[in-house]
């Protein structure tokens, strides 16, 4: 056995897609390896959050903390660690919908291989994840933070049950709805080497990986290594545009080339939105009371 750790912390998503199910093949598996574990499961909304940082500060360092959902609960579960102010690796069990960070990562969603994948790994990874102070709080973000149109195609999916199917075909559909609710708003972007304005947009996402929304690459370049932030952002746009951008991104990846989006790569940044609006950060919706957000990137170790 190669692996450092002699205990795996198993933070579940009981309500995710396969959250039940999910607990039943962790224990069955689990007794095939000489390890001890334990299972706790989230109660509430954000409860992953407190039930890492609690562990981080609690656990020896021999215990390895995983999350287990989908890429709200590894948003949850590094947050806790964030807080917690300890540096210790995350592992990740892929068993939601929308799965972006481990498409981004090719990681399997099979429980027994990833469970081979944690206990045969050597050595932690290094990846950016998000650092975000906004009007209210302080978010982080492990996939994607973004405003506008994405945010709200994020509320209509938590009004409905749709969300714990969430994949690219039924994001791609809930896109084309929102559009018709979504108003313009105007967008000031500032960094260390450029200031630029938009006066009418519907989408601002800051990304860290190729995916979002369940597997959709809005931007096909985004490297979680190289400890910058790439900025998508999307002009208001008719839908006959809207229409041509997607089977630009459906087919060939190609639509940040389109005249009506735009990409800056900076190392970190600040937002200012003109009015409220719906967001996003790893799938899950942010207060609309955000107005201004100041992001850059900080190091996480992953085992992955």
């Amino acid at each position: 056995m190669s692996t450092n750790y002699t205990h795996l912390i198993f933070i579940i998503n009981e309500h995710s897609r396969k959250g039940k199910h999910t607990r039943k093949l962790l224990t069955r598996h689990m007794k095939e390896h000489a390890m001890s574990f334990e299972l706790h499961t989230t109660e509430y909304k954000r409860h992953a959050v407190e039930l890492a940082c609690e562990l981080a500060q609690s656990e020896p360092q021999e215990s390895l903390i995983i999350a287990v959902g989908g890429d709200g609960t590894l948003n949850e579960v590094v947050s806790g660690l964030y807080l917690s102010k300890i540096d210790r690796p995350v592992s990740y069990i892929p068993t939601g919908s929308g799965n972006d960070f481990a498409r981004s990562h090719d990681l399997s969603k099979s429980i027994q291989m990833s469970l081979e994948r944690i206990i045969n790994k050597n050595s932690p990874v290094e990846l950016d994840i998000l650092d975000c102070h906004t009007d209210e709080e302080n978010l982080v973000a492990v996939n994607s933070i973004g405003f506008g149109i994405d945010g709200m195609v994020i509320s209509k999916l938590d009004q409905t049950s749709s969300k714990k199917t969430i994949g690219k075909s039924s994001y791609l559909l809930s896109v084309l709805s929102a559009f018709f609710s979504q108003k313009s708003f105007s967008l000031s972007l500032d960094s260390k080497d450029l200031t630029i304005s938009h006066p009418s947009v519907l989408l601002v996402v800051c990304a860290n990986h190729k995916f979002f929304g369940g597997g959709i690459p809005i931007h096909p370049l985004a490297d979680a290594t190289d400890s910058y932030i790439d900025v998508v952002v999307a002009e208001k746009v008719n839908f006959l545009e809207l229409l041509q951008i997607l089977y630009m991104l459906i087919t060939k990846e190609s639509h940040l080339s389109h005249k009506k989006m735009h990409s800056y790569r900076v190392s970190s940044c600040k937002l200012t939105l003109d009015s409220q609006q719906y967001g996003q950060r790893d799938g899950e919706l942010i207060d609309r009371n955000t107005h201004t957000l100041s992001i850059s990137t900080v190091k996480q170790l992953f085992w992955l």
